[in-house]
Parts: structure tokens; sequence; C-alpha cells
């Protein structure tokens, strides 16, 4: 089995180059590709085209460093923007409580057309925002990916941000991080030695 797959492998890498392959069956019933005929009974096989995906030429991510923006495709669908980027919350930030207030923004390179918005996904659900920023309470303890979008009047993505992941997590009494930790104790003085009694 593993014999075939290796060889499948270099029947698809020879068809990239030759185009001719050639397939036959030894006396042991292998079978064996090559673009040379190896025995009497090869028989010349057609290939199928190695087929290749082209993503849709629709909404590309974009980051702040300029590169996967929409603004290099050209034509008629090209993003009149340069870049869209989350500048909060930070990468990977932690916030603390069921009460904690997330603050969100974008900030879009270009003028954002008339017809379009700004608009942010919360685990991939659509969040009400306004302007560029957001605000999310209540959230549950976890993690959050959040990305935004620019939005044309049909509710199409013309541009998005890289997600943004962030995470809530459960104030403890415990932990130093927790802004309710108590103060530590000062440390109890260690006990005096019991003095013999004298005789």
């Amino acid at each position: 089995m593993r014999m075939l797959l290796i060889l499948a492998g270099l029947a698809v890498s020879l068809a990239a180059a030759s185009q001719e392959i050639y397939r036959w069956v030894d006396k042991d019933g292998i079978v064996h590709y090559a673009d040379q005929p190896g025995a009497a009974n090869a028989k010349l096989i057609n290939v199928i085209e190695p087929s290749t995906y082209e993503a849709p030429d629709t909404a590309s991510y974009s980051s702040s460093g300029g590169d996967d923006t929409g603004g290099g495709r050209s034509g008629p669908a090209a993003s009149p923007y340069t870049s869209l980027s989350i500048t909060s919350p930070a990468p990977d930030q932690v916030y603390f409580g069921a009460d904690a207030v997330v603050l969100a923004s974008a900030e879009l390179g270009g003028t954002l057309q008339p017809d379009h918005t700004i608009a942010f996904f919360l685990n991939g659900d659509r969040q009400p925002g306004e302007g560029g920023s957001a605000q999310f309470s209540g959230l549950a303890r976890g993690s959050y990916s959040l990305r935004a979008a620019v939005l044309d009047q049909d509710g199409n993505p013309v541009i998005q941000s890289r997600p943004v992941s962030f995470h809530v997590r459960q104030p403890s009494k415990l932990s130093p991080q927790s802004p309710q930790a108590p103060p530590k104790p000062p440390p109890k003085p260690a006990p005096k030695p019991a003095t013999p009694p004298r005789m």
C-alpha cells in the first residue's frame, strides 16, 4: 500500500512534467507508473490536468503593516481602502470578571465611503457598533476572537482586519492578577524558645 502511494505521487509529479505516463502491472501484480514504458504490456494513459484553486476576489485581510490589503487589486472590485486593523483590545489582552467592559476600536486606511459601514464580529457574530468602535459587556469566561470589516450597502465585506484574540477570566481572591486580591497578611513572629525552669 505504501509503495502504491509513492508510485502515485511519482505519477503526479511526472504528469506535471511530461504529461505522458505509462502504466503496467508486473508478474507480482504490482502496478507501475513511469514516463517511459517499462514492460511490453505498458499502456499510455491520459493524465487529467492538475486543477488549481483561486480564492474569490472578495474581502481580504488587512494589517496595519499594509500587507494583504485590498488596495493592491485592480479593476472595479478593488477596495478603496489601504488597511483595516483593530487597535483595541490588544492581542491576547485579559479582562477579569463578568462585569468587565471590552472597548473595541478599529483604524481604517482611507476615507469611509458613504454607503459603507464598519462592523465588528465577535466569534463570527456581528455586533452593534458605530463609527469604528463598539463595546462589549456581560461576557462569559473564555476566549474570544474579534475582527472588523467594512461592509458595502448589500452587507458584503470590502476589506477585513486580521482577527484579534482576547480573554475573559474569573477573578480569584488568590490570584495576584485579580484586582480584588486581598493584601498578604504580615508574617507571624517566630515563637520564643521556652526557658528551662530554675532548680
